[in-house]
Order: structure tokens, then C-alpha cells, then sequence
């Protein structure tokens, strides 16, 4: 069970910590012409997307609540089953074990929960108490809002997401969103968005939400 006594650290799960978009677009493609959206053909299409969030900017291009919800079913049963071929993105998983030591590792995501810990459990990955995923509600927003009420006081709350949509959910929730540069958008739409920080790495990464753990997490002493 989380420790609300711990600082809270927030982060999306595809593009930041596992190396999705090839294998989720291909899916995502998919599922949307079985669902009869036609307007997603592309990797181009579905990384415009998240451009906002990912409901919303289904909704806006004329899908239904029954074609996205279809949509995001079939995507989510690939992804189950895709599991093995998704990979992390070197250092993530040993920054996510860092910080679970001495913090609260909540991953806020649009995936549903159990893609998400399907994954974590079958690469080992440590240091993540909670996963808000699909399950939990369509906004992030709202989710964000619910754990910084739960984990209240902290001097700072971080987000750390990357695509635009992340960053701008972030900054409506009123907490500091952090891009990262190996995510699915480029760190110069990540900035117009509204990032206040842009990790280059996740050792950066992790020394800008946790200064004090810099120096173990690389060897310095």
C-alpha cells in the first residue's frame, strides 16, 4: 500500500517508461477501422491524438463514445498480448526503483491497468505503487487532481509525460509537467505545450525530481 507520508511522483507510462508508439500505433490503426473510425490511418494521425487528450481528440474528429470505447478495448487486448515485444527505455526501470524508495511512483496513464502491470510484472520492474490507468477515469486531469489531494502539502508535484497532451493536462491540474526527449513527441512541442523541464536522459530525469538521489544513481558517492 502507497506511504501518503512520501513525496508524490507522477508518470505516464507509454513514451516515457516503455517503448510503445510502433507497436501501439500498428494496433491502434487497427482497432479503429474495425470500430468504423475512419480518420486514424496513420502513425502521422495517431500521434496527433495526443496532441490533447487522447478521448477528446477522438470525440472532436466525429468518433462515438461506443466506437471509441470499442477502439480502446481491441488496443488494449493487442497490447496484452504484444507484452513481450514491448520494451523499456534503458535506465527507466532503475530510475523507477530509485525513486520508489524513498517516494510515492504513481503512474497516471490512458492504458488500462492491466497492460500496464501485465508489463511491469513481467520485466521486473520495481518502485511503482500504483498505476491510475484507463479503468480509472478518461482524464488525467481529474486523476492528477485526486492524488495531489491525497499526497497534500508536497512544496512541488511533478508530472512527467511525453507528448503535448500530457504537458497540457498536466498544467491544468495544476502541477509542474516535465517533458522528456526519447518520448513520442519532439521536446520542441513538449516546450510550446507548456514543459517546464525537458529531461535529456533519465538519469537528468530523475535529478530534477529527486536532487538528493543524483549522486547514489550515479556512483558518485
Amino acid at each position: 500500500m502507497e506511504d501518503e507520508s512520501r513525496d508524490l511522483v507522477m508518470f505516464d507510462y507509454d513514451g516515457v517508461i516503455v517503448d510503445s508508439f510502433e507497436v501501439f500505433a500498428t494496433a491502434f490503426i487497427d482497432a479503429c477501422r474495425l470500430a468504423g473510425i475512419g480518420a486514424v490511418t496513420t502513425p502521422e494521425q495517431v500521434l496527433a491524438l495526443f496532441e490533447d487528450n487522447l478521448y477528446a481528440s477522438l470525440r472532436a474528429g466525429g468518433a462515438s463514445a461506443p466506437q471509441i470505447e470499442k477502439a480502446l478495448s481491441r488496443t488494449g487486448q493487442a497490447l496484452i498480448r504484444a507484452t513481450h515485444w514491448l520494451r523499456p527505455f534503458p535506465l527507466m526501470p532503475q530510475v523507477l526503483a530509485e525513486l520508489g524508495e524513498s517516494r510515492t511512483v504513481v503512474i497516471v496513464t490512458s492504458s488500462p491497468e492491466a497492460v500496464v502491470e501485465g508489463w511491469l510484472r513481467r520485466h521486473g520492474v520495481q518502485g511503482v505503487a500504483e498505476v491510475a490507468g484507463a479503468e480509472t477515469g478518461r482524464s488525467k486531469v481529474e486523476k492528477i487532481r485526486d492524488l495531489t489531494a491525497r499526497f497534500a502539502g508536497q512544496e512541488a508535484y511533478w508530472y512527467v509525460g511525453d507528448t503535448a497532451g500530457d504537458i497540457r493536462e498536466a498544467r491544468e491540474a495544476g502541477v509542474t509537467p516535465l517533458g522528456v526527449a526519447w518520448g513520442w513527441h519532439d521536446p520542441e512541442l513538449l516546450e510550446q505545450a507548456g514543459a517546464q523541464r525537458i529531461a535529456a536522459t533519465p538519469a537528468e530525469l530523475l535529478a530534477i525530481v529527486a536532487p538528493d538521489l543524483r549522486a547514489d544513481f550515479l556512483g558518485l558517492g
